[in-house]
């Protein structure tokens, strides 16, 4: 590997606003998921994953160009800013010599994303809430993308995740349960994102996840009211397609993807 092949992609990617850079050992990854959700499902040859994420409330980058977006506008423009700045990390490895391919977080894409960002050592994922918690930023990150990676451009990679040690929600008093109006989480484990989805629908939690809000830790990060930064996990157009909701009820269930 490079020595300065890693400097290079955190700060391609922090100029995107993608301040959180991790990686994962695809193998190791896949060895803990559903056949279905595993990244070999979608592409073949991925050996080394680098995952994606912006946390806090959003900087904009220190040369903004006229396609930069700014924190309010809509969280698909935010998006394709975030793509465009994983686009730029898999030029740099291209550059060096690893071929590889990006991936985002929406539409039909069936990886986990909060758990490939457990993986990438960001945070923990709530088992009460299934939202990603990190250390310093709470649940106001988001994993933006993945570059997918042949071979182990970086040699190999140790475990990165922080989950055994990191447990916010062991002593917590689980306001992220009672807060949620669709009564989405039963604070075991279990989440109705239908019944989110159709409480979202009907113009419920515009202004942000109850959940999220009602999360103690770092709540210093959370998203001013003009931002959209990180409201939702799932944006609102994917989850209509997902459970069928709209003009999506006509279309079969196989092909709107989904979780």
């Amino acid at each position: 590997m490079q020595s300065s092949l890693l400097p290079m992609l955190r700060a391609n990617a922090a100029g995107a606003g993608l301040n959180l850079l991790g990686l994962v050992d695809r193998a190791r990854f896949d060895a803990g998921e559903p056949k279905e959700r595993r990244v070999a499902a979608m592409v073949r040859g991925c050996d080394t994953i680098v995952v994606l994420a912006s946390a806090g409330r959003w900087v904009p980058p220190a040369a903004p160009t006229p396609a930069a977006p700014t924190p309010t506008q809509h969280p698909v423009a935010l998006a394709a800013w975030a793509d465009a700045g994983a686009m730029q990390v898999a030029a740099v490895l291209r550059a060096s010599g690893t071929a590889c391919s990006v991936i985002t977080f929406r539409g039909a894409c069936r990886v986990n994303a909060a758990r490939l960002g457990e993986a990438a050592g960001f945070g923990t994922v709530s088992p009460v809430a299934g939202l990603l918690l990190h250390p310093e930023f709470g649940p106001w990150l988001r994993v933006r993308a993945a570059v997918l990676c042949e071979g182990h451009p970086f040699g190999p990679l140790p475990e990165a995740s922080i989950a055994e040690q990191f447990q916010p929600c062991c002593s917590c008093s689980r306001p992220c349960v009672s807060a949620c109006p669709a009564s989405v989480h039963d604070g075991l484990g279990h989440h109705d994102l239908a019944g989110c989805a159709s409480h979202r629908d009907r113009d419920g939690c515009t202004s942000g996840c109850a959940s999220r809000l009602a999360c103690p830790l770092g709540s210093e990060h959370r998203d001013r009211g003009d931002e959209d930064t990180h409201r939702h996990t799932f944006e609102l157009t994917t989850m209509r397609r997902w459970f069928g909701i709209g003009v999506w009820r006509f279309v079969p269930k196989p092909m709107r993807g989904g979780l």
